[in-house]
C-alpha cells in the first residue's frame, strides 16, 4: 500500500474540514453556488459530486438523476447542459457545473469527487481533469479529486499526475457490486493501481484494519459523512480530516489527535 509520505502533503489537507455539498441548509440547496459561496465564506472547504451531462459537461450534482433535487426523475447522463438548465434547484438556480462552482469557491478547498460507478474509468474524467487543469493555474487554487471507482484515480495518475488523489471507500460496500470486489474496495486492496494520496473513508469504518494500516504508515486519511458531535468525537484521533454536515456551523478541527503536518 503505497502513499507519498505525510510530509508532502499541502498542510490545508488536514487543517481545513469541507462541507458535505457545500455548506447547505433549508434556504441553500445542497451542491449550489449559493452553499459553495457560503462555505466559502465560513473559511471551510467543499467536497462535491460530478457527473457528466450527454454532451459532455461536468456538473456539480450528488445524485445520477434529478428526482431528488430537482423533482425530475431524468438521468444527468441523458440530457445535456441546455436542457438540464430547464430544471432548477430548490431556491430556483440551475444546478451549476464544475467550472460554475470552482468559479464560485476560488482559493477554498475543493475535493472533486467523481460519480462513475455505473459508466467505467475514462468518460468523466478527461473533461473533468480539463476544468480542473483551468482551475489549479488560478493563484492560491485548491483542488483534488476523488472517486469510489480506482479506475478513476488511475486515470489521474496516467494523465493529470500532479492533481493529488483521494481514494474513496467503506467498510460497508454496495450490495449490487460483486462481493469479491466490495471486499477489494473496502480493504483499498486497489490501491496499487491508482497510488492515491489520501484516504477517504467512511466513519462508521475508521478502525477498519486497512484504515489503521495507512494512518500507522503515515497516510492522512479523512472522514465522512460527520453529521454528529458524536460522530465528530469518533472522528477525532482517528482521522485527519472531516468532511461535515449539519452543524450550522463549521466544526472546530482539529480537536485533538495527531496535529496535522506539513
Amino acid at each position: 500500500m503505497t502513499h507519498p509520505p505525510r510530509r508532502e502533503l499541502p498542510s490545508w489537507v488536514a487543517e481545513v474540514p469541507l462541507a458535505h455539498r457545500g455548506l447547505w441548509d433549508e434556504q441553500r440547496p445542497e451542491n449550489s453556488l449559493a452553499a459553495f459561496a457560503a462555505a466559502r465564506d465560513a473559511g471551510c472547504g467543499v467536497e462535491l459530486d460530478v457527473h457528466l451531462t450527454l454532451d459532455g459537461v461536468p456538473v456539480v450534482l450528488h445524485d445520477h438523476d434529478l428526482a431528488r433535487t430537482a423533482g425530475a426523475p431524468i438521468a444527468v447522463q441523458t440530457i445535456t447542459r441546455d436542457e438540464l438548465r430547464e430544471h432548477t434547484l430548490a431556491d430556483g438556480s440551475p444546478v451549476p457545473t464544475l467550472a460554475e462552482a470552482l468559479d464560485e469557491l476560488g482559493d477554498a478547498p475543493v475535493m472533486v469527487e467523481i460519480k462513475n460507478m455505473a459508466r467505467g474509468a475514462g468518460l468523466v474524467e478527461p473533461p473533468t481533469a480539463e476544468v480542473l487543469d483551468a482551475h489549479l493555474r488560478r493563484d492560491g487554487a485548491r483542488a483534488y479529486v476523488a472517486s469510489f471507482h480506482p479506475g478513476s484515480l488511475r486515470w489521474f495518475r496516467r494523465h493529470r499526475p500532479a492533481v493529488m488523489r483521494a481514494q474513496t471507500a467503506s467498510a460497508a460496500w454496495d450490495p449490487q457490486l460483486p462481493r469479491v470486489v466490495g471486499h477489494a474496495l473496502a480493504w483499498t486492496a486497489l490501491n496499487g493501481r491508482s497510488l492515491p494520496h489520501l484516504l477517504s473513508y467512511d466513519v462508521a469504518g475508521l478502525h477498519h484494519p486497512a484504515v489503521r494500516r495507512w494512518r500507522a504508515r503515515g497516510g492522512v486519511v479523512l472522514t465522512w459523512t460527520v453529521r454528529t458531535p458524536q460522530l465528530l468525537d469518533a472522528a477525532t484521533g482517528a482521522a485527519d480530516n472531516i468532511i461535515f454536515e449539519g452543524f450550522g456551523a463549521v466544526p472546530s478541527w482539529p480537536a485533538s489527535g495527531r496535529p496535522p503536518t506539513g
